[in-house]
């Protein structure tokens, strides 16, 4: 089942952006082999952890996205289940599209800010936003719900071809392009303005901002960073406790070795004051025993 078209477009969008490969992306299959992924995960870590793995095979290089896919973010099944190694090993666009989006999240809960995404264009960060708002919505049911997410005007697609369901499967998209209208805060405004009978504009806060931007300054978005930013700093904690619990137990090794090498100096020492005094001992006599004669 193919792909809805404009959040593959975003997503291929913000794969360039990333600048880790001179020429631009315009289809999923040009990332089959993986390494692209793999280059953006070293850029977010600002590491070349990664630089040894693309010179392994396509099955080493993902093995290696899973893995940090499993470890750095939220969802722990996401390796195992949501991203499946055979389907990247046969360079299906769903399986591609999926560590894209699981990256786009992790990248934007770790070093991107608002303005970061002025960049796009509206209608992209349109998409962007849809897709971050999803996983922000769906955390707990990526794994039954992401597919048809990403495949979801193919869907409405086919059960109605009228202008209604295409504005129904992207509401976003419904939107005016103008920057005077908040991202998240249309439906909210609207149905209070209608309720109080307040004038829309009256009721607009702030000056204009990008759909991105509105999604990443939402309070569920900042509670996700922080949450994940505690992980991380509880994870480092950890990592620090077992490192200072092994350099303790090697310094107890070390002293435990220095307080034997201590015993068996004195006891060498105590040997050889005691040899020495053997040796006196009959060399005293011997002078004693040619007095006496």
């Amino acid at each position: 089942m193919p792909l809805h078209s404009a959040r593959a477009a975003a997503l291929l969008a913000w794969v360039s952006s990333t600048k880790v490969c001179t020429d631009p992306f315009n289809d999923l299959s040009q990332l089959r082999d993986c390494s692209v992924f793999i280059r953006i995960i070293n850029k977010i870590h600002r590491s070349e952890e990664g630089e040894s793995v693309l010179e392994q095979p396509l099955p080493e290089r993902i093995s290696f996205i899973r893995g940090f896919l499993q470890k750095h973010c939220k969802h722990k099944s996401a390796a195992e289940n949501l991203v499946s190694a055979q389907e990247l090993l046969e360079g299906e666009e769903l399986a591609l599209a999926k560590v894209a989006v699981l990256l786009l999240y992790h990248t934007s809960m770790s070093c991107k800010s608002p303005g970061d995404w002025n960049e796009f264009d509206y209608k992209t960060q349109v998409e962007l936003a849809s897709i971050l708002k999803f996983v922000l919505d769906n955390e707990e049911s990526l794994n039954e719900n992401l597919e048809t997410f990403l495949q979801r005007k193919a869907l409405l697609s086919s059960s109605s071809a009228s202008s209604s369901s295409s504005e129904e499967h992207s509401p976003l998209l419904s939107l005016p392009h103008k920057r005077e209208v908040r991202f998240l805060e249309l439906q909210k405004i609207a149905s209070s303005s209608g309720a109080n009978n307040v004038p829309l504009c009256s009721m607009l806060p702030g000056p204009p901002s990008s759909p991105m931007g509105d999604v990443m300054q939402t309070p569920q978005f900042q509670l996700r960073r922080l949450k994940k930013q505690l992980a991380v700093e509880r994870e480092n904690r950890d990592e620090l406790e077992v490192e200072l619990a092994e350099n303790r137990k090697l310094i107890t090794e070390k002293e435990a070795q220095i307080t034997m090498m201590q015993q068996r100096i004195d006891r060498l020492a105590l040997l050889n004051e005691k040899q020495a005094a053997d040796q006196r001992e009959p060399r005293e006599m011997e002078e004693l025993r040619e007095k006496n004669e």
